[in-house]
C-alpha cells in the first residue's frame, strides 16, 4: 500500500486487523505524530468475557448460600460449560 492511499483514506473504514477485533482511525495529532484508535472487539471476545464474570458471580452467590445444594450443582454445570467453551475456543480460534 502507498502513503498516499494511506493518507486518502476515510477515518470512518473499519479495518479487520484480526479475527478477534477490528479498528478504526478516530484522530491524529499533527505536532507529535501520534494517531488515536477505536477498537471494536468481536461478539466472541465479549461472550467469553461475559461467561468469566457470570463464573465470578456465580460463585460469590454459591459462598453466600452455601446451604442450597441445587445452586451447587447449577454451578457445577456452569463451570463444566465455562470450561468446555474455552477449550473449544481455544482450540478452534486460536492463532
Amino acid at each position: 500500500m502507498k502513503i498516499k492511499d494511506i493518507l486518502n483514506e476515510k477515518e470512518e473504514d473499519w479495518k479487520q486487523s484480526s479475527p478477534d477485533y477490528k479498528t478504526k482511525q478516530v484522530g491524529f495529532d499533527p505536532e507529535t505524530g501520534q494517531y488515536s484508535w477505536d477498537v471494536e472487539y468481536t461478539p466472541m471476545i465479549s461472550l467469553d468475557k461475559h461467561i468469566v464474570d457470570a463464573a465470578e458471580d456465580f460463585k460469590k452467590v454459591t459462598r453466600k448460600f452455601p446451604q442450597d445444594e441445587k445452586l451447587e450443582k447449577l454451578y457445577k454445570v456452569f463451570t463444566g460449560f465455562k470450561k468446555a467453551f474455552r477449550t473449544h475456543m481455544n482450540r478452534k480460534y486460536a492463532k
